[in-house]
C-alpha cells in the first residue's frame, strides 16, 4: 500500500510541473500537459510596452486563453484567479475578463520558452498584470470578507507592537511582524487577509501561505509597506490604508472618510441608515454614518469604531 500510495505522489508532482491547473468553482482540478498546449495552433501577438521611457515592441507566439477557456466548458464564474510559480498572483472580475483579449504565449520574438514557463498576457492590461510561469487558474464564485465586525485606527493599534529593526530576512528596513498582529485579530489557523492601498489596489491573501515571515514596513514618510518573503516583490503592496483580517479591520487614522469608497471596493452592503458607534476609554458616541464621514475628527482617539 505503501508502494502505491509513493507512486500516486511522484504522479502528482509530476503533473504539478509540468501541466497547467484549472480548479473550477467546485473546487475540481483539472490538468493540461503543457506539451500538449505547445502542439496547439499558434498565431503571433505583437504589444508595445513602455518601460522607463523606452518602447519596446514585441511579438509572441500563442493562442487565445479566454476562447480556449470557455471551451473546456467549465461552468460560470464571478472572478479568476491566476498564479505563478513563485505564487504572484493576478484577479479579474468575470465582466472584465470578458472584456479583455487573453493569451497563453509559449515563445517571444520566435524564441519558444521552456515548457514549464508558460505565460499569460493581456495585451490591453500593463505588465504587471500578467503572469509568467504561469501555474494555476481558478475560478471563483467570489465571496468577500464580511464587513468587519470593529475597525480599529491603524497608527493607535500599531504601538502595542515592537518595532524591528532588520526584520529577517528584511535588511536597511523597520517594520512590524505582520503575524503578530493577525494573531490579535483572529484565532483561525488559516486566516483571510485583505489589503487595500491608498491609490486603490486590493488583494486577497492567505495566512501563512502568503504572509508567514512577512511584515508591515514603516517608511521615512510614515507609511506602511507590505514585504513577504513567500510571495515576489511585485505583490509588495505599497501605502496600505486598510488592513482586514477575518471579521476584524485596521484602518488608517486620515483614510475613515473613504469608507464609502472601500465599501464599493470590498463588495460591502451599504444602507443610507447605517450608524457609528465610536467607543473612547470615558465613553461613546453613536453617529449617523454619512455625517461622521464629513467631520473625520470625530474618531481621533478613538479605541474601535463599529457599524452597525
Amino acid at each position: 500500500m505503501k508502494k502505491y500510495l509513493c507512486l500516486w505522489t511522484i504522479l502528482g508532482v509530476i503533473l504539478t510541473l509540468s501541466s497547467l491547473e484549472l480548479i473550477d468553482t467546485k473546487g475540481i482540478s483539472y490538468y493540461y500537459d503543457n506539451t500538449e498546449l505547445y502542439k496547439k495552433e499558434m498565431q503571433e501577438i505583437k504589444t508595445t510596452r513602455e518601460n522607463d521611457g523606452i518602447v519596446r515592441l514585441n511579438t509572441w507566439q500563442g493562442f487565445r486563453f479566454d476562447i480556449w477557456l470557455k471551451q473546456q466548458k467549465l461552468g460560470d464564474f464571478a472572478t479568476i484567479r491566476f498564479e505563478s510559480s513563485d505564487r504572484y498572483q493576478v484577479t479579474l472580475e468575470k465582466a472584465e475578463f470578458d472584456s479583455l483579449e487573453s493569451y497563453i504565449v509559449t515563445g517571444q520574438d520566435g524564441v519558444p520558452f521552456e515548457e514549464n514557463m508558460l505565460r499569460l498576457i493581456f495585451p490591453a492590461l500593463r505588465e504587471m498584470q500578467w503572469i509568467k510561469g504561469l501555474e494555476r487558474v481558478v475560478l471563483e464564485n467570489f465571496q468577500p470578507l464580511i464587513r468587519p465586525r470593529r475597525f480599529y485606527l491603524m497608527q493607535e493599534t500599531l504601538k502595542k507592537y515592537t518595532l524591528q529593526q532588520d526584520p529577517k530576512p528584511f535588511v536597511k528596513t523597520q517594520g512590524w511582524f505582520l503575524s503578530d498582529i493577525l494573531m490579535d485579530l483572529s484565532e483561525a489557523e488559516e486566516k483571510q487577509v485583505i489589503l487595500c492601498s491608498r491609490d486603490g489596489l486590493k488583494q486577497h491573501l492567505t495566512y501563512p501561505l502568503h504572509l508567514e515571515g512577512a511584515i508591515l514596513e514603516k517608511t521615512t514618510e510614515g507609511h506602511y509597506n507590505l514585504k513577504s518573503p513567500q510571495i515576489p516583490g511585485g505583490m509588495w503592496m505599497k501605502d496600505i490604508i486598510y488592513l482586514q483580517c477575518d471579521n476584524y479591520a485596521l484602518i488608517s487614522d486620515d483614510s475613515i472618510n473613504q469608507l464609502i469608497r472601500l465599501a464599493k471596493t470590498l463588495h460591502w452592503e451599504t444602507t443610507p441608515e447605517m450608524q457609528f458607534r465610536i467607543v473612547f476609554e470615558d465613553g461613546e458616541e453613536v453617529m449617523n454614518f454619512t455625517d461622521a464621514l464629513a467631520e473625520p475628527q470625530v474618531f481621533r482617539g478613538a479605541l474601535f469604531i463599529e457599524i452597525f
